[in-house]
């Protein structure tokens, strides 16, 4: 028999031996390889008597039970932006001629931000200026009395302009502004009694009146800013009955401009107004279409967005452009209801520029939406960044829930198995396995009320 037939029945013969647990071989494997398949068996039962050695089980990390604190952080980012803005709209639709702002211009009140192709209304009001001239150029003012009515007009006209210049030059926007800048400090000292009361609070050693008197303070803080608010409140509403003031000094002035037009029909001696009445109304019907398709800078302030361009067709009552005063400034975030609403007004935390951990500074919530009803549904979160360009990133990290002295492991040593939940952990007599109870539970730490003491030493998984 060769060798290469010889190799052959002896891994046959292996095989056999391994399949079938066999300690001898088959009559097939004959002659001279009766030896080899002797030695085979013999060598495969040391083998089974043999235990097999196993690998090395790698050593698993382990982790000590820890006193500290652990924090439920909510974090979330928004734009470093004027705290007051106003969203601009045209009263109705149309198809955008230009956009003479772009975000970041500085713009004064009365600025013309954007209009829309108004060229045949313009043409309109040229004809019908053309038509008034004409039509006034028709009426005689022979008549003595009728001169009269036409100066004593004139003068009322002239006092009703008087009067509209008057109204504009008290605007009482100062007192808003004055009322504004109140609210601020009253805000701001509600922030420092509020800090100053948690101080107090923290140092349960001191006498129970210091937490008293920062308490009261709290309140007193409290009512200040309640009182500033409505001093803004009342402020604002005196401003808007400004503006109907202005408006009806304007309707004064369209009035004294119809009374000077009468006087001057009846002083023609009988001749007819009709025409400068209707010319009259053209302009003004023509003039309002144009008013209401142009849009103005309402305040003195910043372009902080521009959501048209030049050909854009725009709806009615769409914000088509955002105005802000420059300062102060604030985070302002776009969250979703259910996010804002785990917030609360007067909660306080950390806020620094994206990836700038050096800018760091207390931060307090100021405003959230109370429902997705809500006109306004940013989070607003008041700050004392320094040097910070407009629509910056600011990262707000605010805690919701925090858990001082307490005990706690990383989670990924906790283990769970049919609604047990455990650890094993790392005694002298071995590996033990014991169930604990959680408590507050965050992506890094996990509160353990009870199953285990400080410093004990736990195996991961």
């Amino acid at each position: 028999m060769n060798d290469k037939e010889s190799n052959m029945k002896s891994r046959f013969c292996w095989f056999a031996l391994i399949m079938l647990g066999v300690t001898m071989i088959t009559t097939g494997c004959s002659s001279g390889d009766d030896v080899i398949g002797d030695e085979t068996a013999r060598a495969q039962d040391v083998a089974t008597s043999t235990p097999v050695p196993t690998a090395e089980i790698a050593a698993r990390p382990t982790y000590v039970v820890q006193r500290g604190t652990v924090e439920d952080v909510f974090t979330f980012t928004g734009r470093w932006q004027p705290r007051d803005q106003m969203t601009l709209s045209f009263p109705v639709a149309g198809t955008v001629r230009q956009v003479n702002v772009q975000r970041g211009d500085a713009v004064s009140t009365g600025d013309l931000l954007a209009d829309y192709d108004i060229a045949d209304l313009e043409n309109q009001l040229d004809n019908a200026l053309i038509n008034l001239e004409t039509a006034q150029g028709n009426i005689s003012t022979s008549a003595e009395g009728g001169i009269q009515s036409v100066e004593n007009a004139e003068i009322s006209l002239a006092n009703a302009r008087i009067s509209l210049q008057s109204t504009l030059d008290n605007s009482p926007w100062t007192s808003v502004a004055s009322a504004r800048l109140q609210l601020d400090s009253a805000e701001e000292s509600l922030r420092f009694a509020e800090r100053s009361y948690y101080e107090a609070l923290s140092h349960p050693e001191q006498d129970s009146s210091v937490a008293d008197n920062a308490y009261q303070q709290l309140l007193n803080a409290q009512q200040q800013v309640e009182s500033a608010e409505i001093s803004y409140f009342s402020a604002a509403q005196n401003y808007n009955n400004y503006q109907y003031q202005v408006e009806q000094a304007e309707n004064q002035i369209v009035q004294a401009e119809l009374n000077l037009q009468r006087a001057k029909d009846e002083a023609a001696g009988g001749v007819s107004d009709e025409a400068v009445r209707s010319a009259q109304l053209s302009i003004d019907q023509i003039e309002t279409k144009i008013a209401d398709s142009s849009l103005y800078a309402p305040i003195d302030g910043v372009i902080l967005e521009v959501y048209i361009a030049p050909g854009d067709a725009a709806q009615a009552y769409d914000t088509v452009i955002v105005i802000g005063l420059p300062e102060p400034k604030e985070v302002i975030a776009s969250l979703a209801i259910t996010d804002a609403n785990r917030l609360s007004v007067g909660m306080t935390g950390v806020c620094q520029v994206m990836n700038f951990p050096d800018t760091a500074v207390g931060c307090i919530v100021r405003s959230i939406p109370l429902s997705s009803q809500d006109a306004d549904q940013t989070t607003r979160v008041a700050a004392s960044l320094e040097n910070i360009t407009d629509n910056q990133l600011i990262e707000v990290e605010m805690p919701l829930e925090v858990r001082e002295n307490v005990l706690w492991l990383p989670p990924s040593v906790i283990r769970t198995f049919q609604n047990r939940t455990f650890v094993v952990l790392d005694t002298a007599d071995g590996p033990r396995t014991v169930d604990v109870q959680l408590g507050l539970q965050t992506d890094e730490r996990v509160e353990i009320v009870s199953g285990v003491n400080e410093d004990d030493v736990v195996i991961a998984p």
